[in-house]
């Protein structure tokens, strides 16, 4: 009975990091802004404040 016991323990305790590192794994990843995604920086384009453009 003891070992029975012992078993499911374990058996619950495999169930629950599985489950654990499932979930991390399939959290989204932060999301990496670029220029183009920077609203400040389409501003400055929009509003003439571009060094390169003459």
């Amino acid at each position: 009975m003891q070992y029975l016991l012992l078993a499911l323990i374990v058996a619950g305790l495999v169930y629950a990091t599985y489950r654990l590192l499932r979930a991390s794994a399939a959290r989204p990843r932060p999301r990496v802004i670029g220029p183009d995604d920077d609203p400040d920086f389409l501003r400055r384009l929009r509003d003439g404040d571009n060094p390169r453009s003459t």
